[in-house]
């Protein structure tokens, strides 16, 4: 699916959260400025001491300037499932859907979008028709975030997602790429608002680790513990065959994602925003 998407990335078109603006260029991302202490079994939000000293390293302040990571050279993307697949956007845009050199006008392509999984604005610009997910302006115009606005989820296999990828190629690891800044991490902190979802360290779309994070309507942040992220495929623990869950390791990953899926049992989960700001790693020193 990211084939498909990762173009997306480049598009340096600005949404103000939720209005469009074009013209305001300059902002700051979010960091965190206080380490809070480790030790939960769950995410914890907001900030409190510790007598540790804690470094933070920037994996990517995800909405300014477009997102681009410093440390992976890429940028943040999102992308739709509709039943396990790709959304189909073309009923939701009137002009060709091949990628265009210059950005379309929304006013003269853009259909109505009442049935789309997401809100977020369509272009071609760079790719072909996807949804403009970075450099969103939050209330205040000096942060910027990446966005899935208004998402619908409305059966089985809906899925709506951001992500930013370790490398250009999808499926290079940290390890592979020689990256070494996040050696030793014990933690991942970002600021977000909005729905429930599910933050993502990925090998691929079937193995990665995991952690539940609650919705929450004003701006926060959580910190999660890599000791505390659960292995999903191959990474999952099966008492029957005798297999432990595999330890965590940021080496292997090749992708990060904050996914919001279908929820049967809580449909109040199937719809609402989700912002997230710049993306950290916490390294004891």
């Amino acid at each position: 699916m990211f084939k498909k998407i990762i173009g997306a990335s480049i598009v340096l078109a600005f949404i103000a959260c939720p209005n469009v603006n074009e013209n305001n260029n300059n902002g700051n991302s979010n960091t965190p400025s206080s380490p809070s202490q480790g030790g939960d079994s769950s995410p914890s939000q907001g900030n409190s001491s510790s007598s540790e000293a804690i470094e933070f390293v920037l994996i990517s302040d995800l909405g300014k300037s477009g997102g681009l990571s410093a440390l992976f050279n890429t940028y943040p993307y999102g992308y739709t499932l509709r039943a396990s697949k790709n959304e189909d956007l073309t009923p939701f845009w009137s002009c060709p859907t091949e990628a265009q050199e210059t950005k379309p006008s929304i006013t003269a392509c853009e259909l109505d979008k009442t049935n789309a999984i997401l809100q977020n604005y369509l272009t071609t610009q760079a790719a072909p028709l996807h949804y403009i997910i970075n450099n969103q302006l939050t209330e205040s115009p000096v942060q910027r975030c990446i966005k899935l606005d208004r998402y619908n989820l409305t059966g089985e296999g809906d899925q709506a997602a951001l992500g930013l990828n370790v490398s250009s190629d999808e499926v290079s690891s940290i390890e592979q790429m020689g990256i070494n800044a996040l050696n030793g991490m014990t933690a991942f902190s970002y600021n977000y608002a909005g729905g429930a979802h599910k933050f993502r360290v990925a090998v691929n779309d079937a193995d990665f680790w995991y952690a539940d994070v609650p919705a929450q309507e004003a701006e926060g942040e959580v910190r999660i513990n890599v000791k505390d992220l659960k292995g999903m495929g191959s990474f999952a623990a099966n008492e029957e065959e005798g297999i432990e869950e595999t330890p965590f390791d940021i080496g292997k990953a090749t992708k990060f994602l904050w996914v919001v899926d279908f929820d049967a049992g809580t449909p109040a989960n199937n719809t609402g925003s989700l912002l997230v700001y710049a993306l950290n790693a916490l390294i004891k020193r």
